[in-house]
Formats: C-alpha cells, sequence, structure tokens
C-alpha cells in the first residue's frame, strides 16, 4: 500500500501486489534523483502543517480542558506511569528537558496530588517520583479521551492503512529523532572547540 500526502490530507492506494524487499530497493530513491528534493520538500511541508495543527488543537484543548494537567505536565506524567518511579534528573534525561523546568513542573504535580516523592530504594538520601492513586486516575483518563480522538480522526480507515500508517509514522519519527540527535551532537562539539 502506498502512502500519498496530497496538501496536508493522506490519501491510500492500494498495490497491484504485495511489495518485496527487493522491489522497494529498487524504487528508493537516493538524494538528487530527479523529482526526489520536491517530493522530501512536500513531506517537510505536510509535517509543518501538522505540527501547526497540533499547537493549535492543543492550545483549544488546554483553553477548554477540565483538567487542571497541563499538556507539558501530562507528559511528565505519561513517562513516569511508563517508566515507573524515578529521579527527577531520570525524568528530564526521558522528556529531553532541563532539570529545572521539570523540577518547576513536578512540584506543581506533586502540590496537585498527582506526583509523590519516596525515599529511592537505591539510596536512601535521594528521591524518586511516583504517580499518586490521583496521578494513576488522571493519566487513565487522558489516555481513555486520546484513543476516542484518535478513534474519531482514523474513522474509515482499514486496519491495513492503520497498520502502514502506524510503520511509515513510527520509522519517519525514529529517523527524525536520530539525525536531529546526532546535529545537535555535532553543533554543541562545534560550540565547545
Amino acid at each position: 500500500m502506498q502512502v500519498i500526502l496530497l496538501d496536508s490530507t493522506i490519501s491510500c492506494v492500494a498495490p497491484a501486489k504485495e511489495e518485496t524487499m527487493p522491489d522497494r530497493e529498487q524504487r528508493v530513491q537516493s538524494p538528487g534523483a530527479p523529482g526526489w528534493a520536491a517530493e522530501v520538500e512536500m513531506v517537510a511541508d505536510n509535517v509543518l502543517d501538522l505540527l501547526s495543527t497540533v499547537r493549535k488543537s492543543a492550545a483549544r484543548m488546554e483553553a477548554n480542558s477540565r483538567s487542571d494537567v497541563e499538556s507539558a505536565t501530562r507528559l511528565l506524567l505519561r513517562t513516569v506511569a511508563e517508566l515507573g518511579p524515578m529521579r527527577a534528573t531520570a525524568l528530564a534525561a526521558s522528556v529531553h528537558s532541563d532539570l529545572s523546568t521539570v523540577s518547576r513542573q513536578t512540584a506543581s504535580l506533586v502540590a496537585a496530588g498527582l506526583l509523590e516523592r519516596r525515599s529511592d530504594p537505591a539510596d536512601g538520601r535521594a528521591s524518586v517520583l511516583a504517580l499518586t492513586p490521583a496521578g494513576q486516575a488522571a493519566t487513565a483518563e487522558h489516555d481513555r479521551a486520546r484513543a476516542g480522538f484518535y478513534a474519531q480522526v482514523l474513522d474509515g480507515w482499514t486496519p491495513p492503512e492503520l497498520r502502514q500508517f502506524g510503520a511509515l509514522l513510527a520509522r519517519f519519527t525514529a529517523s527524525y529523532d536520530q539525525v536531529l540527535a546526532a546535529r545537535v551532537l555535532a553543533r554543541s562539539g562545534a560550540t565547545s572547540r
């Protein structure tokens, strides 16, 4: 199946036959091939459109939210829910943020009763952040709302389309993260010389 992005919409076209890896390798264009730059530009434009839409939507949802949990702190709750109790330094690293920002945000989550500080079992002098029952409930409620939202967004998609879109999005995200991390590392190395 081929995913075609047109003017910020997604269309899926079924292939005539199942594609094999050698077929794919023959089709893969290298940078500099005719039309490759235009296709990359189209993807970049659609990614920017998606990011803009997500930011606008997040701002509208936050304005109309019944929850006291902002999206930035929701990420912290989700990370602790997925990875388990952790130190603030590990949490900051997990969400790619600086410790001072995460400390400020976790302080508000502790004050709201969504996170709690516990003695670190590995080092009693330090503390770890853990979800409280209220934090677990807030995370579960957000997960239910998110699942309902995406069920509406993806209504009408077939299971094969969903699998392919998910796989392509995961591949894009992993590549994006890898290239961005390499660029940040290269820049930090260039500035420290």
